[in-house]
């Protein structure tokens, strides 16, 4: 296999998720893995590389049951390398945010949306923590979509005693800022110290070209946010990126920013001067940041009170006229 190729990702990635069960797997199964480590294929996507990989002999077929990973398959998943996917964060989330269609100008088009499943038990605790988010200003857009058990939309099936919440990302606006023709650069994902509902400081952060992951996933699963005490005092750890702008485009940038706010868009925590750090980050030079909410805030929210919550972070597009404003 030949090292940068898009389609040699997946497929490592295909083969590193046959490893890791010792009977047959199909595409559904695949699929759903898949969409956690951030490659959103469709069954047909994923069956076709399936026929590839076993043409190359590194997976074996078993009828109907789905495929095994052979001896052959294990060897080249040893010889791939995480560097390979270094910067993959990345690329996906340039991806996606260039993807979207919403236009701010008629207030319509596809956003970029995460979605979080919960139990049914947890519906009007999760719309409360929605609402409270809204008000503080820690949500990308005042929007949120909501499917109930059996229901499906954008290859999410809710299990029964689920209900799927959907919200917009912090990646939309990004995507505004992009089509309006800013560009931007994606440098941290970390956790910032909030007091008395002024964002203090970075107090970690990781490089999304220094990692395979994205970052503010490692924070959520390492229990070391505390988004519900900023909700009740005002202070605690919040999820949040930081990007990078040419100093050229701030004055855009802030028109920009400030015609979402007016329509109840927020999550925009501080928009730094040019050549000066960003809650103790320093910048590039010629450049200014801006630090945004991590659009996982509100699934991490809800894991801190110690809830099943199972978050696909960035999942799909969705209409705006398809979502309902909070």
């Amino acid at each position: 296999m030949s090292q940068g190729n898009e389609s040699v990702r997946k497929e490592i990635e295909i083969l590193r998720i046959l490893s890791e069960f010792d009977s047959p797997v199909g595409s559904t199964l695949l699929k759903r893995e898949l969409r956690k480590r951030g490659f959103l294929l469709s069954e047909r996507t994923v069956r076709y590389h399936l026929q590839l990989l076993e043409a190359k002999g590194f997976v074996l077929g078993h009828d109907r049951r789905g495929r095994t990973i052979t001896q052959h398959g294990l060897e080249e998943l040893s010889r791939s390398l995480a560097t390979q996917r270094l910067g993959f964060t990345t690329t996906r989330f340039m991806s996606l945010a260039y993807s979207a269609t919403y236009d701010p100008t008629v207030d319509s088009g596809t956003v970029v949306a995460n979605v979080s499943l919960l139990d049914n038990s947890l519906h009007d605790k999760t719309v409360d923590t929605m609402k409270a988010l809204q008000s503080m200003n820690l949500l990308s857009a005042p929007y949120i979509k909501v499917l109930n058990e059996n229901e499906e939309y954008c290859d999410i099936s809710v299990p029964k005693g689920k209900f799927a919440l959907f919200t917009v990302c912090n990646l939309t606006l990004d995507s505004i800022l992009i089509h309006s023709g800013i560009p931007l650069f994606f440098k941290y994902g970390g956790l910032v110290q909030v007091v008395n509902r002024k964002p203090i400081r970075f107090v970690e952060i990781i490089s999304y070209e220094g990692t395979t992951i994205p970052p503010l996933d490692v924070f959520v699963y390492m229990k070391m946010t505390s988004i519900s005490r900023i909700l009740k005092t005002g202070s605690g750890m919040l999820l949040a990126t930081l990007r990078e702008i040419p100093s050229e485009a701030r004055d855009k940038t802030v028109k920009i920013l400030e015609n979402q706010q007016k329509k109840g868009w927020g999550g925009v925590l501080v928009l730094g001067e040019p050549n000066e750090p960003v809650l103790g980050v320093p910048v590039g030079m010629d450049r200014f940041g801006i630090c945004m909410v991590g659009g996982i805030v509100p699934g991490a929210a809800m894991v801190e009170e110690g809830e099943q919550v199972v978050t696909f972070a960035p999942h799909c597009f969705i209409p705006i006229e398809e979502m309902t404003q909070i």
